[in-house]
């Protein structure tokens, strides 16, 4: 079994902060995922440069592949310990998911994770040992497609004191309320936010102290394919559209040549809905078996623009034409493959058409650039 993490965070900042004094940092290798979730003590600007070292000090020696127990070791003899309170001025949580399922936490004075399995929350086996003085302890599990992993600071677990909850909600209760959200319908941030926001009730919209929360998805890996242009040697279009179909996950085409192309493949009609027309857009198509037909370049340039102005899933959630259709699709992958047919489009040679229909590998390249920061794999094939 091979997993994949989808993450999703929150945070509030106490009552009269512009800083939250919690810190966390996300990694990610390949289908593999490190995060660190620190909680420095108090609250303002010195909390939050603390738990920020606490976070860039972890991440950077595991990203140079010092072993976990190396790291806790550093993090232990380098954090300082508050001479009045002797509280260490940041407390953590380390964690590494691999994409075999097999899952390993490092927690120091931190809550300790919650872990889902079936919307049931089960107890995690663990062990302590001293560290540089201090007691570290340590969860090794196995994890599969429907699991959730919940870390939480001591701001969530606070809240409600002294009104709905007298001794603040508590783990448990804060166990209890993420077996009723977390709906396999919904993603890593919908349940981070889900949690977040019943916190803030409970703080009455004033926090008492920092929150942070980090939500891992276990799910499996969603691809999609795009394909835009016939091959460059058309004796290739029967390989090139099998292997394009062949291919797992999510399928779209981009261009009204590669339509046809595709459905003399598959044997089925090509048809257009022209209610998705709109001025910049051409409308979409339909070829049964595909999750979306569109037009080529201009469609193209537009999930490009609306890319790079910040759009969401959620922002063009309700906007029918190509390529608001398109960005939902990419933005829903974990990994986006384009195949690029470098066939020359007559339609193209027309000089009273946009330049940019000459760039549609450019565009698409672009393109995989801002899925690429936004955390997409993203790979370009050239045919």
């Amino acid at each position: 079994m091979k997993a994949f993490y989808e993450w999703g965070a929150r945070q509030l900042n106490k009552r009269g902060e512009e800083l939250c004094g919690d810190a966390f940092a996300v990694s990610r290798k390949r289908d593999s995922i490190t995060l660190a979730l620190a909680d420095g003590l108090g609250s303002g600007v010195k909390a939050s440069i603390l738990a920020t070292l606490t976070t860039r000090i972890a991440m950077h020696l595991l990203e140079n592949e010092l072993p976990l127990a190396e790291v806790v070791e550093t993090l232990s003899r380098t954090l300082p310990v508050c001479e009045i309170r002797k509280l260490a001025y940041s407390t953590f949580a380390i964690a590494q998911f691999f994409s075999d399922g097999r899952v390993r936490v490092v927690e120091f004075d931190a809550p300790p994770c919650i872990f889902l399995h079936q919307r049931k929350q089960r107890q995690l086996p663990y062990q302590e040992r001293i560290t540089g003085g201090k007691t570290i302890r340590e969860s090794f599990f196995g994890v599969e497609p429907g699991d959730w992993v919940v870390f939480v600071t001591d701001g969530v677990l606070n809240a409600g004191i002294g009104g709905a909850y007298p001794l603040g909600w508590g783990w448990e209760q804060t166990a209890r309320f993420l077996e009723s959200r977390s709906h396999p319908a919904l993603s890593a941030q919908d349940l981070a936010d889900s949690v977040a926001n019943a916190v803030r009730d409970l703080y009455v919209g004033n926090p008492g102290d920092d929150v942070s929360v980090l939500v891992i998805k276990v799910r499996r890996k969603l691809s999609a394919t795009i394909l835009t242009g016939p091959p460059s040697d058309p004796s290739k279009d029967e390989e090139v559209a099998r292997t394009f179909i062949e291919r797992r996950g999510l399928h779209a085409v981009c261009g009204g040549s590669t339509a046809k192309m595709v459905a003399r493949h598959i044997g089925a009609p090509l048809g257009v809905d022209l209610e998705t027309m709109r001025e910049n857009v051409p409308a979409t198509a339909h070829i049964e078996g595909l999750d979306l037909v569109t037009e080529g370049i201009l469609t193209l340039t537009r999930t490009l623009e609306l890319l790079r102005a910040g759009a969401t899933r959620a922002t063009v959630q309700l906007q029918t034409d190509g390529a608001a259709a398109l960005l939902r699709l990419l933005l829903s992958a974990d990994h986006v493959h384009f195949i690029v047919g470098l066939a020359v489009n007559p339609a193209h040679q027309n000089p009273n058409l946009p330049r940019q229909l000459g760039m549609k590998l450019t565009i698409v390249r672009e393109i995989a650039e801002e899925l690429t920061r936004r955390g997409t794999e993203v790979t370009v094939e050239t045919v």
